[in-house]
């Protein structure tokens, strides 16, 4: 009796040869929405395409979805944001990358098939959002579409081209605003006589700091004998909770030399929290034991919140009349001021930690260049209460008058 032929047992694949001498292989594999599908894979030799197959069946046994040539951008983004995104990218980042999905590009291209999304109907998508929305959430959403397309692209699933990188959003105007001189120095004596935390504000003010960076400042972070800051985490809200995560970017980590008025400041702010703590221990209240030891802290002795540091913001404009203001345009401020002392751009750019920078140099060298240390010195000097206020006050006026 002639041996039979072996035969792969039911629901390993197939592997064939094409008319045009391709390998071709086959094997169902489960879909994002938990149905299975028919997944094709493709190979110049049979080894090529039998180790396709295996690789196939071996996503099929761990449970993890396969993308298909016929998968709309609904199955794609359900897909690409659990299996892609949520393992490997920080929680506030996966939040916003599903917010945009959920809110705006599920719904206006969610049955679109993936492979057959064309730049004309997906600017045509994009135009009226930035109409419902404004240009500024339109953007947004291209370029949470366009990182989930580059994705696409690496999967085997037959995208050639991420046609998001084709459309265009026409770019807002910037609505942010910064401060000059005058008003920064009336809004930190404010600060000075109101707030405990004007340690804070005078470090967005002088270094250019971002709010989540102030709030998840450690004193480890602090060296006040040789004025150094080191900027290595920041301090996020989540669905996990308020918690401290790296920076967003290598550029962002870097030491930055510390003004000699930020000094007094926070020596006082240690002082502070050790009275707070003594106190609480004293009267049996409430007291967090911080393991972190941020540089600041409640009343409790819980990390400040970047929201309590807004409002704190707000009462202060509001009592000294300073009108509207973020913390945002602190920062922004802290870079027009610097400009306006005829410091080189590429300066500027290492004291305020742009994501942007194109440099060779090793980050932290860059951070402590002698002329980013003169640049914040000159900052330093400009920004010296409460003399200064009238020496500015007096040169604006007399430039008025003429």
């Amino acid at each position: 009796m002639p041996p039979q032929r072996k035969r792969n047992p039911n629901g390993s694949g197939t592997v064939t040869l094409r008319s045009d001498g391709r390998y071709q292989a086959a094997v169902y594999v489960p879909q994002p929405d938990g149905t299975r599908k028919r997944k094709f894979a493709y190979g110049k030799t049979f080894d090529e395409c039998d180790r396709k197959r295996r690789d196939l069946l071996d996503r099929s046994a761990g449970g993890i979805p396969t993308p298909t040539r016929d998968m709309t951008l609904e199955q794609w983004f359900e897909y690409w944001l659990e299996v892609i995104v949520k393992p490997n990218l920080k929680p506030k980042s996966y939040e916003t990358y599903e917010q945009a999905v959920r809110n705006h590009l599920r719904p206006r291209l969610g049955s679109k098939v993936m492979l057959k999304l064309g730049v004309k109907e997906l600017r045509a998508a994009i135009q009226r959002l930035a109409e419902d929305k404004g240009a500024k959430t339109a953007r947004q959403a291209l370029r949470v579409l366009s990182a989930s397309l580059t994705a696409a692209m690496v999967e085997d699933i037959g995208l050639t081209r991420n046609v998001a990188k084709l459309v265009h959003v026409r770019a807002p105007v910037d609505s942010g605003k910064s401060w000059d001189a005058v008003t920064v120095l009336r809004f930190l004596a404010a600060a000075r006589r109101m707030t405990v935390y004007y340690p804070a504000f005078l470090l967005i003010c002088l270094l250019g700091l971002r709010r989540a960076e102030v709030c998840g400042l450690r004193w480890e972070n602090l060296d006040l004998e040789n004025r150094i800051l080191w900027v290595e985490q920041q301090r996020q809200r989540s669905s996990a909770g308020t918690i401290d995560l790296e920076v967003k970017t290598e550029t962002s980590k870097a030491p930055l030399p510390l003004p000699r008025q930020c000094i007094a400041p926070l020596r006082w702010t240690r002082m502070r929290t050790a009275m707070l703590r003594e106190r609480a221990m004293e009267k049996g209240r409430p007291w967090f034991e911080d393991p972190d030891q941020h540089v600041f802290i409640s009343r409790t002795g819980h990390p400040l919140l970047a929201s309590n540091l807004y409002l704190t913001m707000q009462r202060i404009l509001k009592a000294a009349g300073l009108g509207r203001m973020n913390l945002k345009g602190l920062r922004k401020s802290c870079g027009t001021l610097l400009v306006h002392l005829k410091i080189h751009p590429r300066v500027i750019k290492a004291i305020l930690r742009h994501s942007r920078i194109a440099t060779t140099l090793d980050i932290y060298a860059e951070a402590l260049d002698p002329d980013v240390i003169e640049a914040v010195s000159a900052l330093d000097r400009l920004l010296r209460q409460p003399a200064q206020i009238r020496l500015l006050e007096a040169a604006l006026s007399g430039v008025e008058s003429d």
